[in-house]
């Protein structure tokens, strides 16, 4: 089984994205969902997950940080998603931002419909 830590302080979003993996992402996957980010650094060295998806602009711990804490304890693949008020194209920049971070994908929430499930079956053909 393939753990998955998700990481958004939108429960909205949570709930959008635990739902698309569950019905279009045809792996045995566990999913480990944060509203808190602080909660998930505080837990990820303890609950090992195989990929992690956060979101960047978060309370407490930005993505930023849990991106860099990540990729300092363990090499596992991050995606960073990023829907800020802004317009695409400096949430684009916000997403890049992401991977010099660390980051190994980024995705626009506005593209969650149609990309995301593809993107997450990608990366998880791969572990």
């Amino acid at each position: 089984m393939i753990k998955v830590m998700l990481v958004d302080d939108s429960p909205v979003i949570l709930s959008v994205i635990e739902s698309i993996i569950r019905t279009e992402v045809k792996h045995d996957i566990e999913l480990l969902p944060f509203l808190d980010p602080s909660l998930a650094k505080e837990k990820f060295l303890n609950i090992s997950p195989d990929f992690v998806i956060t979101d960047i602009d978060m309370p407490n711990v930005s993505g930023f940080e849990l991106i860099e804490y990540i990729k300092s304890v363990a090499s596992i693949p991050i995606l960073a998603m990023s829907g800020s008020s802004f317009d695409d194209n400096c949430t684009d920049t916000i997403l890049h931002c992401s991977t010099l971070y660390g980051a190994d994908h980024k995705i626009l929430k506005s593209e969650l419909s149609e990309k995301f499930s593809e993107l997450v079956t990608e990366i998880i053909t791969t572990l």
